[in-house]
């Protein structure tokens, strides 16, 4: 039993990671592309080493990038990989529903402000459930305001079940959102966290229509969603 048990456990690490590999390399860049303008205002939230920032920041070169990550060895490695970028603006900031100051849970490229339970926890992050560190959050809003962002066209939530959470600190500017590429969930990772079904209702009702999806049946995957208001 043990060793079935320790088998079904390197399955499951394999699949996390080559779901997340695939997740990400098959981001639709070109759709995106498409039907954006050629000088877009992205906000890309939990940036992590920099690696799909570096791509945008090339792909409209016309536009700006802001960029979150709120892990500070992350954000290091952010800000220095994205420092030849001018049109790269990187903020050690975890965006939510509040502000203030907020636990955040070290797990890698799987960090979060939602706590990950238990079980999956010990199969697959290994974070210090005992000792988060703390990190500073603020709401889209008001970072927005703060930083005279009157409008933001392109959202990408890249943020371990902290995505439902982000988008309700930016109703003020999501209506002016064209498109919105984020990570979702079928299985509940994180206490706290949403799953899929419910996050796509929620964006439903604010004007947001699904138009392309490449997930694990299950498990999780990444959606693109177009405002159809605009």
């Amino acid at each position: 039993m043990r060793k079935i048990l320790h088998c079904l456990w390197i399955l499951n690490i394999c699949l996390w990671t080559a779901s997340s590999a695939m997740a990400q390399e098959e981001a639709p860049f070109e759709l995106i592309k498409k039907l954006l303008p050629d000088n877009p205002v992205v906000i890309e939230a939990g940036a992590h080493f920099g690696e799909d920032t570096i791509i945008m920041s090339k792909l409209w070169p016309q536009g700006k990038i802001y960029a979150f990550e709120p892990s500070p060895e992350s954000y290091q490695i952010l800000t220095a990989d994205t420092a030849t970028q001018p049109n790269v603006f990187s903020f050690p900031l975890a965006l939510s529903d509040r502000n203030g100051e907020l636990f955040f849970y070290l797990a890698g490229g799987a960090s979060s402000l939602k706590r990950p339970s238990k079980t999956f926890n010990d199969l697959y992050f290994h974070s210090d459930l005992d000792h988060p560190i703390v990190v500073q959050a603020i709401t889209l809003d008001d970072w927005a305001n703060a930083h005279s962002v009157p409008k933001i066209d392109f959202i990408w939530f890249d943020m371990e079940g902290n995505e439902l959470s982000a988008f309700k600190g930016a109703l003020q500017h999501l209506h002016q959102v064209k498109l919105i590429y984020t990570e979702v969930n079928f299985q509940k990772f994180w206490e706290g966290g949403v799953l899929y079904p419910e996050l796509k209702a929620w964006l439903a009702g604010h004007g947001f229509r699904e138009i392309w999806q490449e997930s694990v049946p299950d498990w999780h995957g990444n959606v693109l969603f177009i405002n159809e208001n605009l």
